[in-house]
Order: C-alpha cells, then sequence, then structure tokens
C-alpha cells in the first residue's frame, strides 16, 4: 500500500509543479502524513478506504489540503462521497 502513496504523491506533486527539490516538501509530507493518519484511522474503523488506490485518494485529498493552506495551487482531488463526507467530520 505504501508504494501506491509513493507513486499517487509523486504524479500529484508534479501535476501540482511543485519540484521534488522544494525545501518545505518534507514539512508538507510530514504535516499530509499527520492528516491521514487521524483520516485513514477512522474511515478503516468504518469499513472505508481499505484498498491501496482508496488510501492513497484519502492521502492525496490531505495533500492538497496542506498544500492549499501552503498557498500551492493544487489540483483538486475527487473524492467518493463517504470518504468526502469523513474528511469533513474529521478535519473541519
Amino acid at each position: 500500500m505504501f508504494a501506491a502513496l509513493e507513486q499517487a504523491q509523486g504524479e500529484y506533486l508534479a501535476r501540482a509543479g511543485v519540484d521534488p527539490l522544494e525545501p518545505a516538501l518534507r514539512r508538507w509530507r510530514e504535516r499530509t502524513r499527520g492528516l491521514f493518519t487521524r483520516l485513514w484511522g477512522q474511515a478503516l474503523a468504518r469499513g472505508l478506504a481499505q484498498e491501496p488506490e482508496e488510501a492513497a485518494e484519502l492521502y492525496l485529498a490531505c495533500l492538497a489540503r496542506v498544500l492549499e493552506r501552503e498557498g500551492v495551487e493544487a489540483p483538486e482531488v475527487e473524492l467518493p462521497a463517504e470518504l468526502a463526507r469523513l474528511m469533513r467530520e474529521v478535519l473541519p
């Protein structure tokens, strides 16, 4: 599953135009990991995001949120309705 997350992240960052050598990237990834960990635990408890692709979508939604808060224009991530609702509940 972590390979799926890493691959999705790399593709997403390329689409967002984020340089792989961006000095803030490490900090952004750490923040993303924190958000994702909170959300993924809740998702698993509800029977959601059990497949690597779903977990990757959730991770990318967290990454998009972090990037937007840092002033980086990030491509939108479309989550299934249940995951989008969970994200709104856990990360208002």
